[in-house]
């Protein structure tokens, strides 16, 4: 074996007679600058031919910075810095390796061509762990590999491929390739753009793509999208073709040509942008003529946006708008969009310092229902507030003033009180004096509300209101160390006493703007006033106790908790007169609730409300998740609600949802959404991924009951996607928010850790 190191200073060695060899210059320390152009060549056999040629033959290797050239002979020209190899050739560098059967390469510029070769790109990181939708999951990062008959190097990072195929399959196998008869590789910019492409599957052509564009690294960068597809039953096959606009590192923007088979083509364009304060998002969808409605101009705008002033302040707006009431009904896919019934039109700014906060808001909607009781519109309101904690005392303040208007398009449906106007200031002044230990706590608050109206379309156009308040907060922690099964745990004990005392107030010739009766339950059990909304206040005379237990173990997980609550009344409440039947009540209703989470994986949840004066069980709330690894999944609800007001409006749903392998690179997903009491289906949902290794099948088909339409709607999902790539068939992002909504805890199968994945390939 021979070695030979050739510089770029060899030229230099003629003016230089005074070193008697190349030796000599070499045995100086060379600068970092100067090894970098060095170039070594070795091989069985090294000859010299016209005192610039070197040929290696037999296991013939050329160095030179990180890239390494391997091939039977290599030919160099010191002068030129030229190249030839024959027989099999290879070439690694830092992420690139390529074979093929002779090289033509200059070193200087990094251009030349070779022919018949096989390549493999590698990604600088294998995968990382993201949160998504509060669960954590695997993002991969994939290599590449193909082949072409003929590359040409342009320069340093940039690469041209004719007639190439490229993968990320694993060497054994070919299920998809992209197939090109032109493709430029930029490992610096991370790009590749392929011209005359098509994707193949199983040897199938299933795409074709007259120009396309991607990233070896699943980075940013302009060029078509995948074409998704799907249909409904409304609007039947649905085609999306979206072309994407890098526009700078934090613009882009999407812009989708889409077909619907009943209704017609649709456009639909989204813009987006980022920086360090500020951030939004623009929405446009137009349909000129929808031939199954017979409409014209059928559009949904969003506008949204939120901004970091500094100093405090911020502020952002949500402004929605669609044509006309049953667009979404007609047109989306998502039962969380096409359930909506009333589209914000928000502007907000806001401070918040050390001591005070201010809000101001504009805010309507518009209306999709036909309901005369469509929300107020706040035009505007002020909320401010502040709160500042003293040695031995705190000080709290809360107002907000108000003015309200109704949409004039239901006003020939309002009664005489709908149709009352007008400002509403409330504030609310409060102290509190907290007395705190390592063992418990008493905390006696001392407030008073104060309204007052400026009212339109009323009889009494001024009404003024001041309500004192009294409450007072209290709890003891105990423990202990108990020992279950062999194993130390920590058993707690907290119980909790909450009295309010509240006068009656009579506020029946007060309008009613914003506020509702909170349902009782374990959170508002503590609450002072049950009302939410600012124009009413209940009266109270009444005491909550609780008593809270949990056995935590010695990492200091919480393995078991338990709570039983329950409210005591010392006067009748008046503020509700008929409008609530346990107003005369002694007592509330009995809560109580447990969870557990289990060393198998498996957590239970129970919630339930019992009247002991009629001795039922108004609600109960029964739940359990088994999760013992990623891609196993189960979820199992059952849900009662009795309306003691209104036997109509009970409620009593089953509800599961999952997902599991079924082996041989099969994975099920599922949900059952049943309700009892109307025996009717509310939601179903079936299927199907398949793991391919270098690929991802799934088909998904849904039928929901909407809200906006007496007729079921259903929904089938197509998607093929390619690691690395891509998808074909239905949007990523908007069947992962699907699929994330009906089953909770969901990874699809490129989010499940590979030794997991594996197990399910037999």
């Amino acid at each position: 074996m021979f070695r030979k190191t050739i510089s770029p200073l060899w030229l230099l060695l003629l003016l230089l007679p005074q070193l008697s060899s190349a030796e000599d210059l070499f045995s100086e320390k060379q600068s970092p600058e100067i090894s970098q152009d060095l170039v070594e060549i070795e091989g069985d056999k090294l000859e010299t031919l016209l005192d610039r040629k070197m040929k290696a033959r037999g296991n013939a290797i050329l160095k030179k910075g990180n890239k390494t050239i391997k091939a039977e002979v290599i030919e160099y020209d010191e002068i030129s810095e030229k190249l030839i190899t024959q027989g099999n050739t290879s070439i690694e560098s830092e992420n690139i390796s390529l074979t093929g059967s002779k090289l033509n390469y200059r070193l200087s510029d990094q251009t030349g061509q070779m022919e018949d070769v096989t390549f493999n790109i590698k990604s600088d990181k294998k995968e990382e762990t993201v949160v998504k939708k509060n669960i954590q999951v695997t993002k991969r990062y994939y290599d590449f590999r193909g082949d072409a008959k003929s590359i040409f190097f342009e320069g340093e990072n940039k690469t041209k491929l004719e007639s190439s195929r490229l993968t990320t399959c694993e060497v054994d196998s070919n299920d998809w390739y992209i197939k090109s008869k032109n493709m430029e590789i930029d490992t610096k910019k991370d790009q590749v753009k392929a011209s005359h492409a098509s994707i193949d599957f199983k040897g199938v052509p299933i795409f074709y793509m007259p120009s396309t564009s991607f990233s070896l690294n699943k980075n940013r960068q302009s060029g078509f999208l995948s074409s998704t597809f799907g249909t409904t039953t409304r609007s039947g096959f649905d085609l999306r073709v979206p072309y994407y606009f890098n526009i700078s590192p934090n613009m882009d923007a999407t812009l989708s040509a889409r077909y619907l088979g009943k209704r017609g083509p649709m456009a639909d364009g989204q813009f987006r942008y980022l920086s360090e304060n500020y951030s939004g998002i623009n929405q446009l969808q137009y349909m000129n003529h929808d031939e199954a409605s017979g409409r014209d101009n059928r559009y949904f705008l969003k506008l949204t946006h939120q901004h970091q002033f500094g100093s405090g302040w911020s502020g952002s707006y949500d402004l929605q708008k669609v044509s006309d009431n049953t667009y979404f009904a007609d047109l989306a896919t998502m039962i969380q969009v096409t359930s909506v019934v009333n589209l914000p039109q928000r502007v907000n700014l806001n401070y918040s310092g050390d001591i005070w906060k201010l809000n101001l808001l504009t805010e309507k909607y518009q209306t999709l229902t036909n309901a005369s009781n469509s929300p107020y519109q706040r035009l505007p309101q002020v909320n401010l507030s502040g709160k500042k904690d003293f040695d031995n005392f705190t000080l709290d303040f809360k107002s907000q003033w108000t003015l309200f208007e109704r949409d004039d398009k239901f006003a020939s449906t309002f009664t005489d009180t709908q149709k009352i106007t007008g400002s509403r200031l409330s504030m609310t002044p409060a102290i509190t004096i907290p007395l705190t230990s390592s063992y418990g706590y008493i905390k006696p608050k001392v407030s008073t509300n104060l309204r007052s109206y400026n009212l339109n379309h009323s009889p009494d156009n001024n009404k003024d209101i001041i309500t004192p308040i009294f409450s007072l907060d209290s709890g003891v922690y105990l423990d202990r160390n108990i020992n279950v099964l062999s194993q130390n745990f920590t058993n707690t004990l907290e119980p909790r006493l909450f009295y309010v005392y509240i006068p009656y107030k009579d506020q029946s010739l007060l309008p009613n703007f914003d506020t509702g009766l909170a349902d009782l339950n374990m959170q508002t059990l503590f609450y002072e006033n049950q009302y939410n909304g600012q124009d009413r206040i209940n009266d109270a005379n009444q005491l909550t106790a609780s008593l809270t237990s949990k056995i935590i173990d010695r990492n200091g997980k919480e393995r078991l908790s338990a709570i039983i609550a329950q409210r005591y009344y010392f006067e009748d409440r008046r503020i509700f007169g008929n409008d609530l039947l346990e107003a005369k009540k002694a007592n509330s209703d009995i809560f109580m609730g447990a969870s557990a989470k289990l060393p198998n994986s498996l957590n239970l949840d129970a919630m339930f409300q019992f009247d002991p004066t009629s001795n039922n069980l108004l609600r109960s709330t029964l739940g359990g998740r088994y999760n013992p690894e990623p891609g196993k999944m189960l979820n199992v609800s059952y849900r009662l609600v009795e309306n003691i007001l209104d036997s109509n409006q009970n409620l009593e749903v089953f509800n599961a949802a999952g997902q599991w392998p079924l082996g041989n690179r099969f994975y099920s997903i599922g949900r059952y959404n049943y309700d009892l009491r109307a025996s009717q289906t509310i939601e179903v949902l079936a299927g199907l991924e398949y793991d391919g290794g270098c690929w991802v099948a799934r088909s998904i088909f849904d039928r929901i009951s909407l809200p906006t339409t007496p007729e079921a709607n259903y929904t089938f999902f197509v998607q093929l996607e390619l690691n690395g790539i891509g998808s074909i068939g239905s949007d990523t992002n908007r069947l992962n928010t699907f699929l994330y909504r009906n089953v909770p805890g969901l990874r699809t199968v490129n989010q499940i850790p590979d030794v997991n994945r594996q197990a399910n390939f037999n």
